[in-house]
């Protein structure tokens, strides 16, 4: 034992540390002398007696479905009115939790929230009630080992984090939304796949819309990553039928847990072949001219939109009903509110929707902007003759 300053004290194994700050240091030193059994006596209201572990943060940002301005807790107008990453828990209505994380410090990017911002962005989000945890460089999030915020800096070492642990199946997002197995290069492969951290025994199975299961699995597997590349077409290279596909996968692991994951995707050869259509775009234009070409593999309702690389929505074309076949988008290079776009690289994004439901594709195409005219030159005013004398 003994007492030391300015923090960083390792923790001995089997053993503890007692740490105070400003005045309290000094009633610990005497309360608590080096060498001496101190019998520690915490009085919690209400008492935690029921609660198994606990995480330390704030101020309160939601209580009782409603955001907290002003919680009077014992942080500085710096910690709370600064724009800044930040990062908090909150409880839904039914139970569930929210892991929230706001980026910072990056303008452009993320200028980052005030601590009533983040309190906004909970309610917004559903919470009932909720609590701000670490802010600046020591707010990130992360799953599955890959970091998911944006951090200003490099990732600082933390001292405490609320970790989400599970120990049934993991059954990550397909890699297609929509698989569309089209020959055009896109969406052509459908990734699928699950994660277990326990022996277990697996069945997994890929289901079509007809409710026949195309791909199935039933065996023990040990901790593990299991993908599954499937083409979306039959074995013998024909197409596969078109709708809502499930990839459903139950484990019941070696302690007995069960757990299921399921997704769904859509396959839906609609709408493929995005092209641009060249040269750039000139702007300004007295009419729209075809920007983007698309092949409708069946009627379908088609909503254009143009955006720039980033998925900023500039302009709403009108929606049309279409037929299958060549599909055009045309724009005259003004946005919704009739401003002139500048030059640069812009995207063309049609959404065909139908019985099976939606597919979005997008084609990257150029714009010109000309410059102005020259204003016309004056003409130099006439000069006016003499009057003629009269003799």
């Amino acid at each position: 034992s003994g007492v030391s300053g300015g923090g960083g004290t390792a923790i001995p194994a089997g053993g503890a540390v007692l740490v105070a700050r400003g005045a309290a240091a000094a009633r610990l030193r005497a309360e608590a002398p080096a060498g001496k059994n101190v019998k520690i006596r915490l009085i919690l209201r209400p008492a935690w007696s029921a609660v198994q572990n606990a995480i330390g943060g704030g101020p309160v940002l939601v209580r009782a479905g409603k955001p907290i301005f002003r919680a009077n807790e014992d942080f500085s107008p710096d910690q709370l009115l600064l724009r800044t990453a930040r990062t908090a828990v909150g409880q839904l209505a039914d139970g569930r939790f929210l892991l929230v994380t706001v980026d910072g410090a990056q303008p452009g990017y993320s200028a980052g929230a005030t601590n009533f911002e983040l309190a906004l962005l909970m309610v917004k989000l559903g919470a009932v009630r909720a609590a701000a945890l670490g802010g600046g460089g020591s707010a990130a999030m992360a799953f599955d080992g890959q970091l998911l915020s944006r951090p200003l800096g490099p990732e600082r070492p933390m001292a405490d984090a609320l970790i989400v642990s599970y120990g049934g199946v993991y059954v990550p997002a397909p890699l297609e939304p929509v698989l569309s197995p089209n020959g055009d290069g896109l969406g052509e492969r459908q990734r699928l796949g699950y994660k277990l951290v326990r022996q277990s025994n697996v069945n997994a199975s890929l289901i079509g819309p007809d409710g026949v299961a195309r791909y199935a699995f039933a065996g023990s597997q040990p901790p593990g990553t299991y993908p599954l590349d499937w083409p979306g077409t039959k074995p013998d290279g024909t197409p596969e039928t078109e709708g809502l596909w499930r990839w459903v996968v139950n484990v019941t692991d070696d302690v007995g847990q069960s757990s299921t994951g399921e997704r769904s995707f859509l396959l839906d050869r609609t709408l493929g072949f995005p092209t641009p259509v060249a040269p750039a775009l000139a702007v300004p234009r007295s009419r729209p001219r075809a920007v983007a070409t698309f092949r409708l593999g069946r009627a379908a309702t088609v909503t254009g939109r143009i955006e720039t690389v980033s998925g900023v929505v500039l302009r709403t074309l009108p929606r049309q009903t279409a037929a299958a076949g060549d599909l055009e988008l045309a724009w005259d290079g003004r946005t919704d509110g009739g401003a002139l776009v500048y030059s640069g690289r812009y995207v063309a994004e049609a959404t065909a929707t139908n019985a099976l439901g939606a597919v979005t594709r997008g084609a990257t195409f150029s714009v010109r902007r000309l410059p102005p005219p020259p204003p016309p030159k004056k003409k130099p005013a006439a000069k006016k003759k003499p009057a003629a004398k009269k003799k």
